[in-house]
């Protein structure tokens, strides 16, 4: 039986993920589909527009059968350990036969060249990478270099298609995907289908297939939910309508203006560095800029540079919000039992697929929270660090089960009939 597994936000579901979904089942004719969602906060280090149960029921809505929550220690880190977790995930659950990715690149064989040459590298790889390194660019870029020079040497054939990889957001995340399903030997075929509409990043509305960032920038300049109808389709707006109506949103990152400018003003030299990602002296600039920063605008503005992009900023700031750091992380960052499937949403091909699932996987699947017990103590400081989210979230809301209580242990997971 075909079950295809997809890597999600869902921030919201817009007629690019529908194009996407779509397409997936027919290439894999999958009878099945699981997404790996992340909850309430992003891999870019952005807050969720609203909570994980309604856009995970958006999705259902829209044709995906099950939905489950990437833990928020991968949902908010780099572009590996972002892959990592959701191959892990995908994997571990027993059933998934097919991964499909988006990709600006729409020919999986150059992603599984590159992922094979990442998870088990050429001897030349590493000095390559020290060579390019050296010249003071960011360990992306050094990254691409090095892996251009293997490609161009060993496999030359690929090399137009390897040039227009790189520096492209899920095009990244492909390469990851690939890497990690190698590294863990999975059996899963890995497959992509090329985006359309507009670019990743794109911050404007014009194209009517939007990006997620520009549909959540539209809205949030205009502070009217239908201004974004048309970029949706119909059965993930009504559901996200009524999410916004019950109070469950719509978060931004500037909401958490002042309790980030807070964070940074009173944090230490000790208390920076002990932050994820923070290397290479970062702590110190950091400290430096926020002396002279009345906002979190002119704050990120000081500390970018060509090695510290937005996005790794914005994760910062996220993990310090949710007071994350190395020594809380570590324990569960190289062990690949420390996942869980938290069940979001579902519908009746999902509840089949989720009978499949427990014959099948090998890691604990959680219904509902409040009732889970393990002996893990990675598996228990995974669940403790989405707790925190969705409590850290919740400030911002008003449904009251975000403002009376621990919202993880109140919600079910989401049936769509």
């Amino acid at each position: 039986m075909p079950v295809l597994g997809l890597i999600t936000e869902y921030n919201p579901f817009h007629h690019g993920h529908l194009h996407h979904l779509n397409e997936s089942k027919k290439i894999t004719a999958a009878t099945h589909t699981v997404a790996v969602m992340s909850g309430h906060f992003m891999q870019r280090g952005e807050p969720a527009l609203t909570d994980k149960w309604t856009r995970a029921s958006m999705a259902v809505a829209c044709g995906v059968d099950l939905v489950i929550e990437l833990p928020t220690f991968y949902a908010c880190s780099t572009a590996e350990q972002f892959a990592r977790g959701s191959i892990l995930l995908l994997d571990h659950l027993g059933c998934v036969t097919d991964v499909c990715f988006g990709s600006e690149i729409g020919d999986p064989g150059i992603f599984k060249l590159i992922g094979s040459l990442l998870a088990d590298p050429h001897p030349d790889y590493s000095d390559y990478l020290k060579q390019a390194s050296s010249s003071g660019i960011s360990f992306a870029a050094a990254q691409e270099k090095a892996l251009i020079r293997i490609i161009e040497r060993d496999y030359p054939e690929m090399l137009p298609l390897a040039k227009q990889v790189f520096n492209r957001p899920n095009n990244v995340l492909g390469i990851a995907y690939a890497k990690h399903i190698i590294k863990t030997g999975s059996s899963m075929a890995l497959h992509t289908i090329q985006r359309i509409g507009a670019e990743y990043h794109d911050p404007t509305t014009m194209h009517p297939v939007s990006s997620a960032t520009g549909i959540r920038r539209l809205y949030q300049n205009t502070g009217d939910v239908s201004s974004i109808k048309p970029f949706l389709p119909s059965e993930s707006y009504e559901r996200l309508l009524c999410g916004i109506r019950e109070g469950r949103g719509p978060v931004f990152l500037d909401d958490y203006h002042q309790e980030l400018l807070t964070l940074l003003k009173r944090s230490s030299i000790d208390e920076l560095v002990n932050l994820p990602d923070i290397s290479e002296g970062l702590e110190h600039r950091i400290m430096k800029c926020i002396k002279h920063s009345g906002s979190i605008e002119t704050f990120m503005f000081c500390v970018k540079n060509k090695r510290v992009p937005y996005t790794r900023l914005q994760r910062m700031l996220i993990h310090l919000l949710l007071n994350l750091n190395q020594k809380e992380l570590t324990i569960c960052q190289y062990d690949t039992s420390s996942i869980y499937g938290r069940i979001l949403a579902f519908n009746d091909r999902g509840r089949e697929l989720i009978r499949i699932c427990q014959t099948t996987t090998k890691i604990p699947l959680i219904n509902k929270t409040a009732n889970f017990q393990t002996a893990s103590p990675e598996i228990n400081q995974l669940l403790d660090i989405d707790l925190k989210a969705s409590r850290v979230y919740g400030t911002k809301l008003h449904h009251k089960s975000f403002s009376q209580g621990e919202p993880d242990l109140l919600m079910s997971p989401v049936y769509v009939r």
